[in-house]
């Protein structure tokens, strides 16, 4: 807000209000007005130099109608994006102008005004945007009178967290199963994602002859429909992988390998700030080789070799998922 004491206002404001008490009568009467210009070049885009301008300026305008009791129609504002004689942040009250048809009385000499805040001539640089108005005859007053804002504060540091394209994801339904997953994810953008997932069961009890043990990898490329946010949305997938596996239950065992490939469908929804669930499934095509065998008195015993070919669901995930992201820190000092 506009600090009247600051850096020397006392002293301009002084100046103006002598001033604007000069042609107070000229100024009621509508044939002047006072002029006030705001300038602003400390922001990064014009936009946001030209909303500091107005508003300085427009704060400027209400201390002196608060103060010296003028109507708000006596004030015209006129606002700029660029520096005033290289100070990037001030307001200057210009002086006093009459309209256009208008012949003021001849001024009387004045004495030469005390020095303003700023070292040179006050003289307005071209300006961005101004407010309508009519044509004007500047009257001849002493040097323009500056009146300066005071120092932004620093804004306070604050610590954001920000999302990146990557990241980790874990079925619970495999892991339920004793079969633990990872799953790494990269987002090109709100349409497009790959994944590559990794399961793997390595459990086994040699006195009993029972193995469980499996291991997957299977990529995945994903379309997601209408984008609904980094961790919220339904997607369509197209997946391909294969697998490695030895099944025994004491009795019996089955040794081999598979390929698969199909299509898969999910939904993904968030959970609190950093994390999402997501549930899917997927429809395609196995086909597989494998060894029987049977376990007699420690020994793996060759049965036969076959092959098998199978379609229909081939995934089932309820994911715990993870965005990776890293924490940054806005504010402090510009």
């Amino acid at each position: 807000m506009f600090y009247s004491p600051f850096r020397g206002n006392d002293k301009a404001i002084a100046e103006a209000a002598s001033l604007l008490d000069k042609h107070r009568e000229a100024i009621e009467a509508g044939h002047a007005y006072v002029s006030i210009r705001g300038f602003c070049g400390s922001f990064g885009s014009k936009a946001a130099n030209l909303a500091a301008a107005k508003n300085r300026s427009n704060q400027v305008k209400s201390w002196f109608i608060t103060h010296h009791g003028m109507k708000e129609a006596y004030y015209r504002t006129f606002n700029s994006t660029r520096s005033y004689h290289g100070i990037k942040d001030v307001v200057a009250l210009l002086g006093i102008e009459y309209v256009e048809g208008y012949e003021p009385p001849r001024p009387q000499p004045v004495a030469e005004a005390p020095d303003t805040l700023l070292a040179e001539p006050a003289v307005p640089e071209p300006v961005a945007e101004v407010a309508d108005t009519v044509p004007v005859t500047p009257v001849s007053e002493p040097e323009p009178v500056v009146v300066e804002e005071p120092a932004e504060e620093p804004a306070p540091v604050v610590r954001e967290y920000v999302s990146t394209p990557w990241y980790l994801k874990s079925n619970l339904l495999y892991d339920a199963l004793l079969m633990p997953s990872l799953e790494v994810a990269y987002r090109f953008n709100e349409r497009w994602s790959v994944g590559v997932e990794g399961n793997m069961a390595w459990w086994h009890n040699n006195g009993d002859h029972k193995y469980y043990q499996l291991a997957t990898i299977v990529p995945e490329a994903r379309y997601w429909f209408k984008p609904q946010g980094n961790r919220r949305g339904h997607y369509v997938g197209l997946f391909a992988g294969g697998g490695w596996y030895d099944l025994e239950n004491g009795g019996r065992g089955y040794q081999g390998e598979g390929v698969m490939a199909g299509l898969s469908y999910g939904y993904m929804f968030p959970v609190g700030k950093y994390f999402a669930f997501e549930a899917g499934i997927g429809v395609g095509f196995m086909h597989t080789w494998y060894e029987e065998y049977l376990p007699i008195d420690g020994h793996y015993v060759y049965q036969q070799s076959s092959r098998l070919s199978y379609f229909g669901p081939l995934k089932l995930k309820f994911a715990f998922v993870w965005n990776i992201g890293r924490w940054t820190e806005k504010g402090g000092k510009r």
